[in-house]
């Protein structure tokens, strides 16, 4: 998967269990503030990206943060895996 980080768009940044995860939500977002539909994600490990899109659809409001420690869920997942 690839993804492409609009500048514009607010993008945090967290370290979670070894992987670095930027993200943001989709159509824009307040850090803090929670919001469901979708987000953007990069998670990195070793230098690496490892997982990236903007896919990841959440259907309950969430944090920037819930949804970081997702992607990191989700790019531990086999390929293949559905969300």
């Amino acid at each position: 998967m690839a993804s492409t980080f609009d500048p514009a768009l607010t993008e945090s940044t967290h370290l979670i269990n070894a992987h670095l995860v930027h993200i943001y939500k989709v159509g824009g977002g307040t850090i803090g503030r929670r919001y469901q539909g979708n987000w953007a994600y990069r998670v990195n490990q070793n230098g690496r990206v490892v997982a990236s899109g903007e896919d990841l659809y959440t259907g309950m409001p969430k944090t920037h943060d819930e949804v970081a420690a997702l992607a990191v869920e989700f790019s531990l997942e086999p390929a293949g895996a559905g969300r």
